[in-house]
C-alpha cells in the first residue's frame, strides 16, 4: 500500500490541535497530499426547523464562515510550512456521519479522539469512521505531541480479518520502523474441530518487512486486552498500536465494553486501525 492522499479531520470548535500538525508531519514523511476536512453540525439543525431558525439561521452562517476562513488559513500556513501540498475543504452535517463516507476517498484519515464535553453529542466521529470507513483509520489522542514515523509499533493480533485489514493499512509505517512487537491472543478462526493451521506465523511474515520482530502470547479475557495493549505500548516505548477495530458487534461492544472502545477512551499513543 502506498499513501498518497492523507485525510485530517479539523473539529469546527477547536482552534488548533496537536492531531493537525501530527497529520501534516504524516503527510511529509510519505510525501502524501493532505486535505483538512471541517464538518458544521449546528447549521444542519436549524436548516431542519426553517420556521424556527429566524435570523438564527444567518448567523450561524456567518460564524461557520468565520471559523472555516480561520483554519483553512492556519492549515495552508502549516502545509506550506512542511512543504505539504494541503488542500482544504468544508461540509454542513455530523462529522460522525460526514468523515467515514470522505475516508473511503482517501488512503488514510487521521482524526482525534472523542473530546466528551466539547465535541458533537450524539456522534463519536472517531468511532463511528473506525468502524465504517472500510479504509485506515489513525486515531490521535487529545493530548500530546507523537512522531510522524514511529520507530517502534505494536500490533496486536488474533488472526482476525480485522487484524489483517490494521496491520495491510499499517504497512507503510511498519516499513519504516526499526522494531515491531507482535501481541498475540486468541485466535478468531472459524474452523471446524480437529482442523490443523500451517506453520505460519504474523511474526514471520512482519520480517518480511522489517529487521526486528518479536512476538508475545496473551491469554487474556476480553475485559481486560485493551488495558494490557496500552500498558504494554508504554512499557515498550512503542508510539504506534495497531489493531482490528471490533471484533464483536457494534451495539455487543456497546454493552458488554471490548478491547477498542476501551482503547478509544484510554488511549495514550496513536492507534491505526482496520476493518
Amino acid at each position: 500500500m502506498i499513501i498518497r492522499e492523507i485525510l485530517v479531520h479539523l473539529k469546527s470548535h477547536e482552534e488548533w490541535s496537536p492531531h493537525i500538525d501530527y497529520a501534516v508531519g504524516t503527510a511529509r514523511v510519505f510525501g502524501a497530499r493532505l486535505r483538512g476536512l471541517v464538518t458544521f453540525h449546528e447549521i444542519v439543525m436549524l436548516r431542519s426547523l426553517p420556521r424556527f431558525a429566524g435570523p438564527g439561521l444567518d448567523e450561524q452562517a456567518a460564524r461557520d464562515a468565520a471559523t472555516s476562513k480561520s483554519l483553512g488559513e492556519r492549515f495552508a500556513k502549516a502545509c506550506a510550512a512542511a512543504g505539504v501540498d494541503g488542500r482544504f475543504a468544508t461540509a454542513d452535517g455530523a462529522a460522525g456521519e460526514i468523515v467515514p463516507w470522505a475516508s473511503r476517498l482517501h488512503d488514510l484519515t487521521i482524526i482525534e479522539q472523542r473530546q466528551p464535553d466539547a465535541d458533537e453529542l450524539g456522534f463519536d466521529a472517531a468511532e463511528e469512521t473506525s468502524l465504517s470507513a472500510g479504509r485506515p483509520v489513525l486515531l490521535v489522542p487529545r493530548h500530546g505531541h507523537f512522531r510522524p514515523a514511529p520507530e517502534h509499533i505494536l500490533v496486536a493480533w488474533n488472526g482476525s480479518a480485522m487484524a489483517a485489514s490494521a496491520v495491510q493499512g499499517a504497512m507503510p509505517f511498519i516499513e519504516r520502523a526499526k522494531k515491531v512487537t507482535v501481541c498475540s491472543g486468541e485466535l478468531r478462526l472459524p474452523l471446524r474441530p480437529g482442523s490443523r493451521i500451517p506453520d505460519i506465523s504474523i511474526a514471520d511474515h512482519l520480517r518480511a518487512h522489517v529487521a526486528e520482530v518479536s512476538e508475545e502470547v496473551t491469554e487474556l479475557g476480553p475485559g481486560l486486552v485493551g488495558e494490557h495493549l496500552l500498558n504494554r505500548a508504554n512499557e515498550l516505548g512503542c508510539e504506534l498500536i495497531v489493531m482490528g477495530a471490533y471484533g464483536r458487534s457494534w451495539f455487543s461492544e456497546y454493552l458488554l465494553g471490548g478491547a477498542t472502545r476501551h482503547m478509544l477512551k484510554h488511549m495514550t499513543v496513536p492507534i491505526l486501525t482496520g476493518r
